[in-house]
Formats: C-alpha cells, sequence, structure tokens
C-alpha cells in the first residue's frame, strides 16, 4: 500500500512504497520535529503542525502539478536567499 505526505488532508508529495520513505522524505525537507519528554527518553520525531502520513493511490503519472513536485524536491519551508543573507 502506499503512503504520502498530507498537508490538512490534501496530498502534497508523490506516493511511496512504506511509511519510512514518506519519514526520510519528510526529514529531509525540514518537517520533521524532534521532542522529548523527559531526560531519560530519546526524543521523540514527529511531524510539523498539519502534516500526516497517510495512505494514499499509487502515482499514475509523473510530473504532477501543485504542491507536490515542489515537496518533492524539498523546495516548501526552506529559508529564502534573502533571509539567509
Amino acid at each position: 500500500m502506499p503512503y504520502a505526505l498530507f498537508s490538512n488532508a490534501v496530498q502534497i508529495s508523490n506516493a511511496f512504497d512504506t511509511k519510512a520513505q514518506v519519514w526520510n522524505h519528510a526529514s529531509a525537507c525540514g518537517l520533521v520535529i524532534e521532542v522529548s519528554s523527559s531526560e531519560e527518553d530519546p526524543p521523540r520525531r514527529i511531524l510539523g503542525n498539519g502534516y500526516t502520513i497517510e495512505a494514499c493511490a499509487a502515482d499514475t503519472a509523473p510530473g504532477e502539478s501543485g504542491l507536490a513536485p515542489m515537496i518533492g524536491r524539498c523546495e516548501i519551508n526552506r529559508p529564502s536567499a534573502a533571509a539567509a543573507s
């Protein structure tokens, strides 16, 4: 069953074969946050607000329009060049 990254119930990434692949993709895009509940426990990885990983239909055509290609290239939530200077 394929999985994808969703934001507010809208699919924003291409489909991946496993949830682990979606987690890796979300992490590479800067959408994963590590939180810890205590000093003894290791940090947990969570998705930023509004993001979820859900089952989806398999991708049928490459080059989709909308947010999926931008998320696929990790272009969302990156600081702009102007903000970095």
